[in-house]
């Protein structure tokens, strides 16, 4: 099993199902699994898969039976939880922590090196409150006959261009009412420069 490269494709495991980057057809859990075991029928699924020798299961119910051990917070032997695997759990490839995860230190491991000190956290100098809300027009307020400014160079380029595209699409008389309405008061006090925010929309 060599290096996997960053460009290739996620795909799915084909002995546990498992979803991500991987170096064949198989994870890397299950190649191993598969070089150890011969291949049979799993006494929990029922797929013709590589099993172990002891209980007859295939990596996948392992897998589920293992977790099932950790979420129970205590240790134990995996036999009664492989019998208690009813339905399987799918997950992401190369998530599983090694046995023997990472190099030993020290003298053979013996030994353990003390962590790097933590940098020194960043202090505040001055204490500056950030704007939640910025303050916007109330458009449930708007009176076209107070507020309209139909004559804004703004309003009067997209309600031409919004013309020009329900023609084109078709719009109902409804919907084009609509566009325009909204148009009115979105833009009738737009000035040049001015974003135009899409919760404002």
């Amino acid at each position: 099993m060599g290096k996997i490269s960053e460009n290739k494709p996620a795909a799915s495991c084909t002995g546990c199902f498992a979803w991500g980057q991987l170096p064949g057809r198989f994870c890397r859990g299950c190649y191993t699994y598969g070089q150890l075991h011969a291949v049979g029928e799993c006494v929990g699924c029922r797929r013709q898969a590589p099993v172990d020798n002891k209980h007859g299961y295939c990596r996948l119910c392992r897998a589920q039976a293992t977790w099932a051990i950790k979420a129970s917070g205590k240790a134990s032997v995996i036999e009664p939880y492989l019998r208690q695997v009813t339905c399987q759990q799918l997950f992401f490839a190369n998530l599983q922590r090694p046995k023997n995860g990472g190099p030993r230190v020290g003298k053979a491991g013996r030994r353990v090196l003390k962590p790097p000190p933590l940098p020194e956290p960043h202090r505040l100098t001055k204490a500056t409150q950030l704007t939640l809300f910025t303050a916007t027009r109330d458009f449930r307020r708007f009176d076209r006959e107070l507020h309209a400014h139909l004559a804004n160079p703004w309003l009067v380029r997209a309600r031409q261009a919004a013309r020009a595209l329900g023609e084109a699409r078709g719009w109902s008389r409804w919907i084009t009412s609509d566009v325009n309405r909204a148009l009115v008061i979105g833009l009738s006090g737009y000035r040049e420069g001015e974003p135009i925010r899409y919760s404002t929309v």
